[in-house]
């Protein structure tokens, strides 16, 4: 008993030094705060009202409120707003797709060229400088004639020929030589531009990247398909029939024939679809345009656009505003016309033969032909095979080349076969051939077309023979 009575009265005593001493110090701090008179009086005041705060509620040191920081406010609101931009950016900088070296890939070159499009940011430029050259270089438009690559972060103003006066751009006159010595600088710095480790500067994107894969007839005709349903969504701003100029080459009635019989209908069409086809729609989708989509807003209803070369083209200023019931145009479209083939980008395959024979070296110069012609010969093509595996002759419709309409497509053979009805690809036998004459065109078509397969495989089994022979000599060498 005496021991506890011992320990209480010592932690009494030891209790009542600790508080007359800290009434003393705040005594202290009370007196000397109010016999002083500077200006910083009262933040003193305000930091012991906040020292008695701290010993009446007992806070650890850790989260206790720190002395003298008042003064310091606007610099800790800036460190968090610093703190809190660098989250921002950090965040955009994960979400974004990591930057990577593809030279390969179509995709992004189609990107890194959607970034040149913009005409106030980047002006055309000669042949061995355009946007082509330098996308497939790694190059992005940065600003006002400005590229980057994205994987060394090099930029690179590009001008040719320009001076700026009074903020606009003007003409100076320079001799060919300087100007070719300009654009040969240039051409240089598309590779050299880049840091000495940057793989663009090693390898770029080879010319045959733009070319379109239209060898393929279900690949080919599925693409189609896609394209005339996204322009058949916006049918009420497509121009009339009249306000295209299509090439002479260009036969709508005979594509028509040469698609397959459930191409309109396979998949479904569309609630709003006609029973007929959209013959505007379908040229259109054969010149290589489908609709324009925003990333931000979505499809674009009155806009068609070309996903190769992102030329983008307002359907409503091709489309007569006001016809009268006889066809006659009362009020005319903003535009005389629209030319399908020439409202592409210069570099388009679907309209340059020469991008479109790149990585074919066997092609002769002068048979080069457009993306879109090639897809007619392969609808072509297609609806002959189709029509030999079915077991029917094929059919050729022949066109004459005028600068009208199509002409009707005609059965090869005599002149008997002007009258005989045409089968399309996708119907039946008719009945209407049991003249005489029509069959024996018929017999006399199948008997030359078995003797050219006749033919065919003896070639075949020439080369075969001969191919044999080579190996079994090299063998014998041996």
């Amino acid at each position: 008993m005496s021991t506890n009575a011992t320990k209480r009265k010592f932690n009494t005593l030891l209790q009542g030094l600790g508080s007359s001493t800290s009434k003393t110090g705040d005594d202290t701090i009370a007196h000397e705060t109010g016999s002083t008179t500077s200006p910083g009086s009262t933040v003193r005041a305000a930091d012991l009202e906040l020292l008695q705060k701290r010993r009446r509620l007992g806070f650890p040191d850790s989260t206790a409120p720190k002395l003298g920081k008042r003064a310091n406010l606007s610099a800790t609101i800036s460190a968090i707003v610093s703190r809190r931009t660098q989250g921002q950016d950090s965040s955009k900088t994960s979400n974004a797709p990591p930057v990577r070296y593809a030279p390969s890939d179509r995709g992004d070159l189609l990107k890194r060229l959607g970034t040149f499009q913009e005409i106030t940011s980047w002006t055309p430029k000669p042949d061995r400088l355009n946007e082509v050259e330098w996308a497939k270089r790694g190059w992005v438009c940065h600003g006002k004639e400005t590229v980057r690559c994205l994987l060394c972060h090099r930029e690179l103003v590009v001008k040719l020929n320009r001076k700026d006066a009074d903020g606009k751009e003007t003409s100076v006159y320079a001799s060919s030589e300087i100007e070719e010595a300009l654009v040969d600088k240039y051409a240089d710095l598309i590779v050299t531009s880049h840091q000495d480790e940057c793989l663009w500067r090693k390898r770029g994107c080879d010319n045959s990247i733009l070319r379109l894969s239209l060898t393929n007839a279900q690949t080919a005709l599925a693409a189609l398909r896609e394209r005339y349903d996204e322009l058949l969504t916006r049918k009420a701003f497509l121009p009339y029939e009249f306000n295209l100029r299509l090439p002479d080459e260009l036969g709508l009635d005979n594509v028509l024939l040469q698609l397959p019989s459930d191409f309109f209908t396979k998949p479904a069409p569309m609630k709003e679809a006609d029973a007929q086809p959209h013959r505007v729609a379908l040229a259109l989708a054969l010149m290589g345009w489908q609709g324009l989509h925003n990333p931000r807003i979505g499809a674009v209803p009155n806009s068609a656009s070309c996903h190769t070369c992102l030329r983008r083209l307002g359907l409503w200023m091709f489309k007569s505003k006001e016809v009268a019931d006889d066809g006659e145009i009362i009020v005319p479209a903003p535009m005389d016309f629209l030319d399908p083939a020439r409202e592409h980008r210069f570099f388009c395959p679907w309209s340059n033969p020469e991008t479109q024979r790149q990585g074919h070296s066997q092609s002769r110069p002068g048979q080069d032909l457009p993306g879109w012609r090639i897809l007619v010969q392969t609808l072509a093509n297609e609806a002959h095979l189709r029509s030999v595996y079915e077991g029917r002759s094929p059919v050729r419709p022949r066109t004459q080349r005028s600068v009208g309409a199509p002409a009707t497509p005609q059965r090869p053979g005599t002149a008997a076969s002007i009258n005989t009805p045409i089968r399309t690809p996708g119907s039946v036998a008719d009945s209407g051939l049991d003249t005489p004459g029509a069959e024996d065109n018929d017999k006399d078509r199948d008997a030359k077309d078995k003797e050219r397969w006749a033919r065919l495989k003896r070639v075949k089994s020439l080369f075969d023979s001969t191919a044999h022979s080579t190996k079994s000599s090299g063998e014998a060498k041996e």
